[in-house]
């Protein structure tokens, strides 16, 4: 990975400073957050998965998320949102991609002990009838084990670049001693001619936590990505340790121009803990809409550490210039761009 120490003088060529993408490091939040919280007392909602109404076949909202399985709202205007259903008893870390007429969800799923996991997908209609459970990907490399040595594997993201599908993921865990949980190490790689695989890897993790990183001392956290033109947009919650001894994460615009070494700006963090209420410890997992000329991030965000609870919220970037590479990036489906 490129060094994050040398990379503020490199984003002038991609025209960040000089204000192109400047609108990705301006946000608002929303004034009625958090728009979505889990439906039952002791549950959570966590990495929210959009379908927007115009890629619907209903014409509606819909948004699946991690908690105690895959929940399903709807919405019928991406602010208020209903509780429909447990879509599925299993898994967590959801990413909707639609290729022709089919939306294929891709999760994470535990498949051993200890926390071994792997990366698996399942295909609908309609998004609401899941078919059978394909494996995509399992954890092989040491930087996508456990403390145990398990396979573990987790957070995907599908990107078609051209004639292949990129596969973003991540791997790895550290266990942060405040919350009881783990959270990822490394954030990796894959290739393949086919949505469903045979995946390759890349040769090494494309980011890792470093201690000199002040906002992945932890962990790398996992990763959107988007192509806007010919840049490519990641956003990165990275975890870390921060000043008041407590574990953290924030959500970081990454930007690179081949899709492998990434960049940081000085103008992240984009959305960080507040120190209070619903988001006071931890800001997570993204995922971004098209909706008229603006962007729409929606995000889930951690109230503590031991015994707190997640929920969702949305926040705004307004002035995003001409919104069509744009809108064609934040689609759900893999297309090309």
């Amino acid at each position: 990975m490129a060094s994050f120490n040398i990379s503020f003088a490199l984003l002038s060529s991609f025209g960040i400073l000089a204000g192109e993408f400047e609108w990705l490091y301006r946000w608002v939040d929303h004034p009625q957050n958090p728009i979505v919280e889990a439906p039952e007392k002791g549950d959570w909602v966590a990495d929210p998965a959009v379908v927007t109404p115009s890629e619907s076949p209903d014409g509606k909202w819909h948004m699946l998320c991690s908690g105690r399985g895959i929940k399903h709202f709807v919405s019928e205007d991406g602010i208020k949102w209903t509780y429909h259903c447990l879509a599925l008893q299993e898994g967590y870390s959801p990413f909707i991609s639609k290729d022709g007429d089919l939306f294929w969800l891709f999760y994470q799923v535990g498949v051993g002990k200890h926390r071994e996991t792997a990366i698996v997908c399942r295909p609908s209609k309609d998004l609401h009838n899941w078919g059978e459970r394909r494996l995509i990907l399992v954890g092989e490399r040491k930087w996508e084990r456990g403390i145990f040595g398990e396979p573990y594997v987790r957070n995907p993201c599908v990107v078609r670049i051209g004639d292949e599908y990129w596969l973003y993921y991540s791997g790895g865990y550290v266990l942060l001693p405040d919350t009881g949980y783990e959270e990822p190490s490394f954030i990796c790689h894959a290739r393949s001619k086919s949505l469903l695989g045979p995946y390759e890897k890349h040769p090494r993790p494309i980011i890792s936590p470093r201690l000199t990183d002040k906002w992945r001392n932890l962990g790398a956290g996992a990763m959107r990505v988007y192509k806007i033109g010919e840049i490519f947009v990641g956003f990165n919650n990275g975890i870390y340790w921060g000043e008041d001894l407590h574990s953290h994460s924030a959500i970081h615009v990454l930007l690179s121009n081949d899709g492998i070494d990434w960049f940081d700006s000085p103008k992240n963090p984009v959305i960080a803990p507040t120190g209070e209420g619903w988001k006071r410890s931890h800001v997570y997992q993204v995922d971004c809409k098209v909706v008229g000329d603006e962007l729409w991030m929606f995000y889930n965000a951690r109230d503590g550490w031991s015994g707190a609870t997640e929920r969702i919220g949305l926040a705004i970037a307004q002035d995003a210039g001409d919104v069509r590479p744009v809108r064609m990036a934040f689609k759900p489906m893999p297309g090309s761009l």
